[in-house]
C-alpha cells in the first residue's frame, strides 16, 4: 500500500506546484510583472501579500509531499541493481536535495513578505516602512540567488531520475516513454542553463521562462509516474 500512497502524494504534490504559480501575486493571473524588476515584484506582493504567503505555504507543502512520493521509489532502486539501480539512487537523491532547495526558498520568501507587510504599518521602534521595505528586497536578491541552485540542479537530477527509471522497463510503454522525456529535458534545460550563463545579455527572463515551460513538462512526465506507482504498475510496485 506504501507505494500507491506514495504514488498519490507525488501526483497531488507536483499538479499543486504547478497550479500554485498561477495564482501567486506578480506570476501569471494575479497582477503579473517582470520578474526580473525586483522593485516590481515587491509591489506584486506588497499588494496581495496574505495570497503571496498562501500560495507559498502551498509550495512548502506540495515540495513535502513530492519529496516523500519520490523516496517511495528510493527502496525500488536498491533492489535494482546494476548501473540502472545506481543512476536511480543517484537521481532520487539529487532530486530530494534540489527539492531541499525549494523548502529553503521558501521559508526565505515567507519571510520577505512578511517585511512587506511590515513596510504598511506605522514605524515601530528604529526600523521605518522604507527599512522594512529595503530588508525585503536584500531577501528577494537573495532568493533568486538562491533560486539559480535549484535551476542549475534540475536538469541533471531529472535527468539521473529518467534513466534510472528507463531501465525498470523491459519494453517500450507509457511509462518508458516518459522516463525518457525527463533525461530529453534536462539536456535542453541544462543547455539553456549553461548558454544563459555565458550570454548575460539575454537576461535572466529568457533563462525562466524555458525552464518554467521544461519543469512543467517534465512534471506531467512524474504525474504520469505517480499514476503507475498508484496503480502499481510492473516495474513501479513494491514487488517489482
Amino acid at each position: 500500500m506504501t507505494i500507491r500512497y506514495a504514488g498519490f502524494a507525488l501526483m497531488a504534490g507536483i499538479i499543486v506546484a504547478i497550479i500554485v504559480p498561477l495564482f501567486m501575486p506578480g506570476y501569471s493571473l494575479i497582477n503579473r510583472v517582470d520578474q526580473t524588476d525586483f522593485p516590481l515584484a515587491l509591489d506584486a506582493f506588497r499588494d496581495a501579500a496574505v495570497l503571496a504567503q498562501w500560495m507559498t505555504f502551498l509550495t512548502f507543502i506540495a515540495t513535502l509531499t513530492m519529496t516523500f512520493g519520490l523516496l517511495s521509489l528510493l527502496p525500488l532502486a536498491n533492489r535494482q541493481g546494476g548501473l540502472g539501480g545506481k543512476i536511480l539512487q543517484f537521481g532520487i537523491i539529487a532530486t530530494v536535495i534540489e527539492w531541499a532547495i525549494i523548502l529553503i526558498a521558501t521559508g526565505m520568501r515567507h519571510f520577505e513578505i512578511h517585511l512587506l507587510q511590515r513596510s504598511t504599518l506605522p514605524m515601530e521602534g528604529t526600523m521605518s516602512p522604507a527599512d522594512f521595505y529595503s530588508a525585503a528586497l536584500a531577501v528577494h536578491i537573495d532568493i533568486t540567488a538562491v533560486n539559480l541552485a535549484f535551476v542549475a540542479m534540475a536538469p541533471l537530477a531529472s535527468s539521473l531520475v529518467g534513466i534510472g527509471l528507463a531501465k525498470r522497463f523491459p519494453s517500450m510503454n507509457i511509462y518508458k516513454f516518459v522516463s525518457y522525456l525527463l533525461p530529453a529535458g534536462g539536456l535542453v534545460g541544462l543547455a539553456n542553463f549553461l548558454f544563459a550563463i555565458s550570454s548575460p545579455d539575454l537576461g535572466i527572463q529568457s533563462l525562466l521562462f524555458i525552464n518554467t515551460a521544461i519543469l512543467n513538462i517534465q512534471g506531467l512526465c512524474l504525474i504520469i509516474i505517480g499514476y503507475g506507482m498508484y496503480k502499481q504498475r510492473p516495474g513501479l510496485a513494491q514487488e517489482s
